[in-house]
């Protein structure tokens, strides 16, 4: 299964640590098609006073992990932490556990777009850090305070796993040669699954790297099982706030590959937990095609992954931050780019897929055989409102338009392709019997479906497909190989 989401959400820094409360949001995500969420928790919500559990926050949290959970959604549990916490300028960690010295309203004034920076120039976020790590004492409180969060929730069969901490920092501990990720880091992972696997014995848990080296972790293979390495992926260019396609391109395919590395080398699942663009972005349009070109990059590699972020902004943008796909107007944007048709389920082997967002086209490859469960490709309501036209290369599909998925059946073994595209601005329909090749959904028409983006020049790839494929031409190059 491939799962495609987004983080819920950046307004939960503050309190109530809250992103939403009105289902009318669930059901948007479910319409763009997402099938999981990474909702971020927060150990100051979670333990506001030592050994003191706010239950009433609990079951918030448990409320949300129901919505999604109706909707076919699965939750990544993620105890969030930006700077440690929310009075050194970031979120996170209750003040009480503050090392004596530092003080909880000093606040460092480290706030706003270049706030990562406090990682490292902010004494007292370094001493927390380090403090919490060589302390068995406060890894004890954020253990009980995992282990509250999953009595309460874990019991959902929609739970996708517990990612342990964001972002994490090494403080003032050296990493050097991996001495902090390997020796404290590593560790601390290992102590805190193990003791969520004691109340949720299938539990999944999500690792990631020491923050300041993301793409150059240095982690070493876990001893346990069930773990999933789940960086995350920003373009350092993007920071710049100026956008140049080439080297924005380059620079996140060589990120991405240094990701799918460190997870082989690890023998782990990779998920990239969080990836996006700023709105601020010059030049404006230059945002939805970064975000473009990173999922045209996780999607071709068949990498899981949770876009930064969707908040419904009823505060102030933490930190100045911006990525949301929803504005602080309640208008959203960016959904030509995010929400898009995607192969959620194979028992097979991907090869290719591609959606163009401004001509809402879709293409797939992969191979599969007959007698297996079908290929489902995730079809956003939002995207296709009046349905679609399909080209499959062999057997037949089924449009499960409640479900927003469509279920492709081979008819023989090897490689198969599909290729989606508009229905005719006259919104007509047409008949099983049209070209060879064409298919039909269930229900004897072929349903048509409306997509959206700039194929990157190969608009010419799509129309050679589509013509190929409706031909049923035996030597073409689509053909079973």
């Amino acid at each position: 299964m491939c799962f495609r989401g987004v983080n819920i959400a950046g307004n939960a820094k503050l309190p109530p640590f809250l992103p939403f409360q009105d289902s009318m949001w669930w059901d948007l995500l479910a319409s763009w098609g997402y099938n999981m969420v990474r909702l971020t928790l927060f150990w100051e919500a979670v333990e506001p006073e030592p050994d003191v559990y706010d239950h009433h926050y609990l079951d918030k949290v448990k409320e949300m992990v129901n919505e999604a959970s109706a909707r076919g959604i699965y939750t990544l549990l993620d105890m969030h932490q930006d700077l440690y916490s929310r009075q050194l300028c970031g979120d996170g960690a209750p003040a009480w556990s503050f090392p004596d010295h530092v003080n909880p309203k000093k606040n460092d004034a480290f706030g706003g777009q270049l706030w990562g920076a406090a990682y490292i120039l902010s004494n007292d976020v370094r001493d927390c850090f380090t403090n919490f790590f060589k302390s068995s004492k406060m890894r004890e409180h954020y253990k009980n305070a995992w282990l509250e969060v999953a009595k309460k929730v874990g019991d959902s069969p929609y739970i996708l796993g517990y990612d342990i901490m964001n972002e994490p920092s090494c403080g003032n501990i050296p990493n050097s040669e991996g001495s902090f990720e390997n020796g404290y880091l590593k560790p601390f992972y290992q102590e805190m699954i193990s003791a969520i696997r004691e109340v949720r014995p299938m539990a999944v848990g999500f690792v990631e790297p020491h923050v300041l080296d993301m793409y150059t972790s240095k982690l070493e293979p876990f001893d346990l099982q069930g773990l999933v390495y789940a960086p995350h992926l920003y373009n350092p260019l993007s920071v710049t706030l100026r956008f140049n396609p080439l080297p924005e391109e380059m620079l996140f395919r060589v990120l991405l590959l240094s990701h799918q590395e460190k997870a082989k080398a690890l023998g782990l699942p990779l998920f990239i937990g969080e990836f996006g663009a700023p709105w601020t972005m010059q030049p404006p349009y230059s945002r939805n095609m970064a975000v473009n070109d990173a999922l045209e990059k996780l999607e071709g590699g068949y990498v899981d992954c949770a876009y930064w972020d969707f908040s419904v902004k009823d505060v102030a943008c933490w930190n100045e931050e911006d990525f949301s796909l929803i504005n602080e107007m309640g208008e959203l944007r960016g959904i030509e780019v995010n929400c898009r048709p995607f192969i959620s389920r194979l028992r097979g082997v991907p090869i290719f897929q591609h959606f163009d967002p401004s001509e809402r086209r879709y293409i797939a490859r992969f191979r599969s055989e007959p007698g297996l469960p079908p290929t489902v490709i995730s079809v956003p309501e939002h995207q296709y409102p009046e349905g679609f036209r399909l080209c499959l290369s062999d057997g037949w599909a089924e449009h499960h338009e409640e479900q927003g998925e469509l279920w492709y059946y081979p008819g023989y073994e090897g490689c198969h392709h599909l290729a989606m595209k508009p229905l005719s601005k006259r919104g007509e329909k047409r008949s099983l019997d049209a070209p060879k090749g064409e298919a039909g959904l269930e229900g004897g028409n072929i349903q048509e479906i409306t997509l959206r983006q700039r194929l990157c020049g190969s608009g010419s790839l799509f129309e050679a497909l589509w013509r190929s494929l409706a031909r049923g031409d035996p030597c073409s190059p689509w053909s079973r190989s």
